[in-house]
Order: C-alpha cells, then sequence, then structure tokens
C-alpha cells in the first residue's frame, strides 16, 4: 500500500512529498541527491472535549437501549 511521506534532501535540504510504500532513503527530485524520510505528526482525531470515542458510545447505547415492550 502506497502511503504519502515527506522527505528532506541530504544535498539541496529540499522538503518534499511522494506517495511510495515505505523506505527511508529516496532520491530527490530536484538535484538527485538521497533524500531521508522525516517523522511526521500522527493523524488522530478525537470529539475534542472529553477524549471519549463518540461512535463507539453511540453504539453502545444504541445496542443497550431499552424499549419498552406493548404489555407494559
Amino acid at each position: 500500500m502506497k502511503i504519502l511521506y515527506s522527505f528532506q534532501c541530504q544535498g539541496c535540504k529540499e522538503t518534499f512529498d511522494r506517495l511510495t510504500e515505505y523506505c527511508k532513503v529516496t532520491t530527490c527530485p530536484t538535484c538527485g541527491s538521497d533524500a531521508d524520510k522525516l517523522i511526521s505528526t500522527p493523524r488522530v482525531s478525537l470529539e475534542g472535549y472529553s477524549g471519549a470515542f463518540p461512535g463507539a458510545a453511540m453504539a453502545w447505547e444504541k445496542k443497550h437501549k431499552y424499549i419498552p415492550s406493548q404489555d407494559e
């Protein structure tokens, strides 16, 4: 699976992105020198105010919701 990675050239110090399989070194498109993979921040998204995962909580709530029967 190809993923977008960021690289920085060892020669010209240009930073660029490349859609590729995992690799630590690639070739710079500008000067042809080796470029090292940069460590990027993970892309994690929570709902922002309690740290909970609202999708899981809503699914549990829906699955365990009390529905009164017609006899009551």
